[in-house]
């Protein structure tokens, strides 16, 4: 087993996530870090800062023995990113690449950040769940938030979660296949899977949604681990995506318009269009994303070339939902968002009264917090009843992936 941790001015958070390493137990691994930076930011004097947090790290890292432990350093002068290259994206595939020349086939390489603690047995966890499924090609783990005593910042990571639970449950529930929440501190997968795929495409940010999205189409992505990941709860601009950047957003009132909780009934049309591709392989149907992917893919008919290419009903649903594939539903829902937004309270109370009870044991739930919805809106919500919503979204999330882990 192989963690792999990109390290960016993470002075702060860098010896919670080694002392929670050191408490792994049941199994062997090796840690990989990469401490990283630009090389022009040498040069910068408001980069300053960042540097000697980087080489603080490096320091540290370098006075560890009691853990087996590669360090790849891209921050010390002269050996920091090039031009046009950079950020976590590549300091997650130089990680891999490095993992992937030195381990076997069958070993695991375990994608975690710097800011992130992992509870003891979680990398057992990872073993055990490619032990039930021995031909699964990755794994999206559990993750949690944890709550912090500065109350504006909690409460931001509090809304933005709810957003993540509400859109992967919503993708549960239509059964797409593109049901996870792309967290880069919380990816495995095997070695030889990294190498049939041609590796990780680097990105600025948000390489983990498109490295899980390859997943999901070259294989099976297992979803349930025992234990789960607790990334940091803070503020954060280095990415223009994640948690830290959305926390920014929340604490300065951009939030319902970045992470919006889209209306049920835009996931039912994509619902209902998955649901269309077997008849879609015999003949033409009317679907309810027809405009939209017409305009997508600028052609009047977007399944009939994959009608033509596949001739048997499994690879041709398997080219659909490549076609309409979690970028593709994504950009949809955006696309309908702003043609009719909607009233986050409003889409959450709708949502519960729905679909709220589908899971056993949550009947009661969803309908007191439907109830509170209607006399109060979020922003008038306490901090603890906002954690409460979220931990019922989690249970709820918790059995849609429990499912999944039993579907042979």
């Amino acid at each position: 087993m192989h963690v792999a941790v990109p390290v960016q001015d993470e002075v702060e958070h860098l010896p919670a996530c080694i002392d929670a390493l050191r408490q792994q137990d049941g199994v062997s691994f090796v840690t990989w870090f990469c401490a990283n930076q630009p090389e022009a930011w040498q040069h910068e004097p408001e980069r300053r800062a960042v540097c000697e947090a980087n080489q603080t790290c490096l320091h540290l890292l370098g006075d560890i023995h009691d853990l087996d432990l590669r360090i790849l350093d891209r921050a010390s002068g002269g050996r920091g990113w090039p031009p046009k290259r950079g950020g976590v994206g590549h300091a997650r595939k130089e990680l891999m690449d490095a993992i992937s020349a030195a381990a076997g086939p069958d070993d695991l390489i375990v994608s975690l950040d710097a800011d992130t603690v992992v509870p003891p047995g979680y990398l057992h966890s990872l073993v055990t769940a490619f032990a039930r499924h021995p031909a699964a090609c990755g794994l999206s783990a559990r993750y949690y938030h944890p709550v912090t005593p500065d109350d504006d910042v909690t409460r931001a990571m509090l809304g933005y979660e709810i957003y993540m639970r509400y859109y992967a449950l919503n993708l549960w529930r239509i059964r797409s296949p593109y049901a996870f929440t792309a967290l880069g501190s919380a990816i495995a997968l095997p070695v030889r899977v990294y190498r049939q795929l041609g590796g990780l495409t680097p990105r600025s940010s948000g390489e983990d949604f498109y490295f899980l999205q390859k997943l999901t189409k070259y294989g099976r992505v297992l979803h349930w681990s025992d234990a789960a990941v607790a990334p940091a709860t803070r503020k954060s601009r280095r990415v223009p995506v994640g948690t830290g950047q959305a926390i920014v957003a929340a604490c300065e009132g951009r939030h319902a318009d970045r992470y919006p909780l889209y209306p049920a009934e835009f996931f039912d049309r994509v619902g209902r269009t998955t649901e269309a591709f077997p008849d879609l392989f015999r003949n033409p149907v009317a679907t309810p994303l027809d405009d939209f992917l017409r305009e997508k893919t600028n052609t009047d008919d977007p399944w009939q070339p994959l009608r033509e290419n596949h001739k048997t009903l499994e690879r041709f649903v398997n080219a659909c939902h490549e076609r309409l594939d979690g970028l593709r539903i994504l950009q949809y829902l955006k696309a309908e968002y702003r043609q009719a937004p909607s009233d986050d309270r409003a889409t959450l109370r709708e949502w519960l009264g729905r679909y709220g009870s589908a899971l056993p044991g949550s009947e009661a739930e969803a309908t007191r917090w439907r109830s509170v919805l209607e006399e109060r809106p979020p922003a008038e919500l306490s901090t603890r009843e906002l954690d409460a919503i979220r931990r019922m979204l989690f249970r709820m999330e918790d059995g849609y992936r429990k499912k999944d882990d039993l579907r042979v």
